[in-house]
């Protein structure tokens, strides 16, 4: 029997040999292989792949998940689980209320105005009845929605974990679906080539699986929704440089590009390939302090004791700037006990073995972080003085941040946080109805992507929650496209 690691390596070439396909070239039927035929067939069990299974089920069309792993590995496990909307019954049942026009704007406004303004229009004008969808259809259930710093606001609705992290519990909920459905999920095929007939339609992938090599035909397209290619080291470097290409990896480890390795041969349009999200993460544990220096209080600063960033900025502003502005990659939060949260934040990262610095006094903090007490304890002296003068956007760096209390009550804590990338937003330009379209902006038939496998929705930053909620809104319309409904 063949097996697959043979296989990957006998079929290794055929990326590098894919590179040669023309406009008018055809991918034969291998005569040497197995093929099974399906409606739809669909590249990856995360949230985009799995959604657009069960839509494409209920819409009367026959599909298959093929996963490359031996289980759903993609980032869609890494992720809190919130999906970002407007206009929910959730959101109106707990007071809060919002326009279709300023959620848009916000979406427009993350993205520097740089994302595909359709795109954007689709996810704002399909994530409500989706979000209902998850509830209604698959049983998902939700926690309470608690305010945020924006561009969050009262717009997330959070995955209820149920003791997972809210999207591993999503992927369950997907997952269990497809099996009530007797929709096939099959793990452990890695596809390798897309197979185009003679009217260059993309009818079917060629995939290594454990027994071989097989050919799986699609009548109505196939979906790409393998992730993007944040996990591939030279890939990164290749986009976004070698300082970037070293970020410390928050999610999937298995994100290793087919969504471009796959597509490119066919000469799609690939866009915004050197923008990712960028969040916080501390490399030995894997600890997400996010929450911690969102808080609103306290001052960032490098292993030297130094600010060096506007303590205003985002979760995702602030990684990136400590990946860009720190030579180590590693920074600080500083937050006393004037944060009612403090104690409990630290309590929680030291459980998960993550090196949080509790210290009585400014200058016993700024030995164990190993900077120079006198200067640290200048530092802080300055940033109190001008809280108290009202002068902080007066400092250099400024710091803006609207609410601040001084550093002056014990204990202090120093929470270690590095830059690290989450997920890449660069891939095939998709279309309102997620069909990837090829350098002229023209539609390939029979090749669609969703989720992070796709480019165009998302640039520098984005809406934490419109990732899944992304992969959701694309992956049901897809299929409707499939079907004949869009």
């Amino acid at each position: 029997m063949i097996n697959r690691r043979n296989c990957i390596k006998s079929l290794a070439g055929l990326f590098g040999a894919a590179a040669a396909v023309s406009a008018n070239a055809t991918e034969k039927p291998n005569k040497q292989t197995k093929k099974d035929e399906y409606d739809v067939v669909i590249l990856g069990a995360g949230t985009g792949g799995l959604v657009t299974a069960i839509e494409a089920y209920d819409l009367g069309l026959k599909p298959i998940v093929l996963e490359k792993m031996d289980y759903a590995a993609g980032n869609s496990l890494y992720a809190s689980g919130g999906i970002a909307a407007w206009g929910t019954a959730q959101q109106k049942a707990e007071g809060h209320e919002e326009s279709e026009q300023s959620f848009r704007e916000d979406m427009m406004k993350v993205s520097e105005y740089r994302a595909d303004p359709e795109l954007v229009d689709t996810y704002v004008k399909n994530i409500g009845k989706d979000l209902t969808w998850l509830k209604e259809h698959i049983g998902v259930k939700f926690a309470k929605i608690k305010r945020k710093p924006w561009p969050l606001n009262y717009r997330m609705h959070n995955v209820d974990g149920q003791g997972l992290t809210g999207g591993g519990r999503l992927i369950r909920y997907l997952l269990a679906a497809c099996e009530q459905r007797n929709i096939p999920v099959v793990f452990n095929t890695k596809a390798m080539q897309l197979i185009t007939n003679d009217d260059f339609r993309v009818v079917g992938i060629k995939c290594v699986t454990d027994n071989g090599v097989k050919d799986f035909y699609a009548v109505k397209g196939v979906v790409i929704a393998t992730g993007g290619f944040s996990a591939n080291r030279e890939m990164l470097n290749r986009y976004m440089g070698g300082p970037l290409s070293r970020l410390v990896l928050r999610g999937s480890p298995y994100t290793q590009g087919e969504n471009i390795k796959l597509t490119e041969p066919l000469g799609v349009k690939l866009v915004h390939m050197d923008q990712f999200h960028c969040g916080p993460i501390v490399e030995e544990t894997h600890a997400n302090p996010n929450f911690v220096i969102d808080c609103g209080l306290g001052i960032d600063v490098d292993v030297r004791g130094k600010r060096f960033m506007d303590e205003i900025f985002t979760y995702t502003q602030k990684s990136m700037a400590t990946a860009q502005r720190t030579p180590e990659n590693l920074a600080y939060h500083i937050i006393d006990s004037n944060w009612p949260q403090a104690t409990s934040a630290a309590k929680k990262f030291i459980g998960m073995k993550t090196k949080v610095l509790v210290a009585d006094s400014i200058e016993e903090l700024a030995k164990k972080m190993g900077a120079d007490p006198k200067a640290f304890v200048s530092l802080v002296n300055e940033f109190n003085t001008a809280l108290k003068g009202g002068k902080l956007k007066e400092m250099d760096p400024p710091c803006s941040l609207p609410e601040v209390k001084p550093l002056d009550k014990a204990p202090y804590y120093a929470c270690p946080f590095q830059g690290g990338i989450t997920a890449t937003f660069g891939g095939p330009k998709i279309n309102k109805f997620a069909q990837v379209v090829n350098t002229e902006d023209v539609p390939i038939n029979g090749l669609y992507a969703v989720g992070n496998a796709a480019g165009g929705l998302f640039f520098g930053n984005y809406i934490g929650g419109t990732q899944l909620g992304g992969a959701i809104v694309f992956g049901r319309i897809a299929a409707q496209h499939m079907a004949g409904q869009k």
